[in-house]
């Protein structure tokens, strides 16, 4: 539910943002400046974000330690899936597909620089729209930072891109690089994909039509008529 609204009391405030964090030790990272609007898809920064100091989201088959609890604000208590894991080398629009939820997505990633980038995921199912809960979770030098887009919508055989954007620091205070990224998922939905139909005339407005396309046809015959007359 988008409407949530919370406050976090932070050492530090990050400005129009709403940060979760947990509590970093001198050996872990730190979440910098870290906001909401570091991460968009579709053209819209996520609704909430994140950070995790120690935790890497790819440990085991998924861990999601690092947001799980705080994001459950929004309105779900269903348990998070990893449903896409890119290595330390993904690049260059790399592809991952996963038939995980009974969905059947293809997420890409790019790396310009290893703190900037690109990303889509494209929904191959033309039939139905996909409604979901996603977190785009990147572990970096000492944490990882988690970014929500709730009830996130995804159209029947669209593609949806964005882009993201690494403001976390590493344990000696500099600009952390990217390490992987893990995609997550919970609250799949589907609904039909409904093709427009062109309307079927009302009886009266099929009358009309008739009877219109009739005086078209007898003005035409006239005019013939008297270009035969006077040739």
């Amino acid at each position: 539910m988008k409407n949530i609204a919370k406050t976090i009391s932070l050492g530090a405030v990050l400005c129009s943002s709403v940060l979760f964090a947990t509590t970093a030790h001198a050996a872990n990272g730190s979440a910098g400046k870290t906001a909401k609007g570091d991460v968009s898809l579709n053209g819209v920064h996520a609704d909430a974000v994140d950070y995790a100091a120690g935790v890497n989201p790819q440990q085991g088959k998924g861990n999601s330690s690092g947001f799980a609890k705080d994001f459950a604000l929004y309105g779900s208590k269903q348990g998070w899936t990893s449903i896409a894991a890119f290595g330390s080398t993904a690049d260059n629009g790399v592809a991952i597909s996963t038939s995980k939820l009974g969905t059947n997505l293809t997420f890409t990633f790019d790396n310009t620089d290893g703190r900037n980038g690109s990303w889509s995921v494209t929904n191959n199912d033309v039939k139905n729209n996909v409604k979901l809960d996603l977190v785009f979770a990147m572990h970096t030098g000492g944490g990882s930072s988690a970014w929500l887009f709730d009830d996130e919508i995804l159209g029947a055989g669209a593609k949806t891109t964005g882009n993201w954007t690494l403001n976390a620091l590493n344990p000696g205070g500099k600009a952390s690089n990217y390490s992987n990224l893990t995609i997550f998922a919970r609250d799949v939905g589907k609904t039909a994909f409904l093709v427009p139909t062109t309307p079927v005339p009302e009886p009266e407005s099929y009358a009309m039509l008739l009877a219109g396309l009739g005086l078209i046809g007898f003005m035409s015959r006239r005019r013939k008529g008297e270009y035969d007359t006077f040739r």
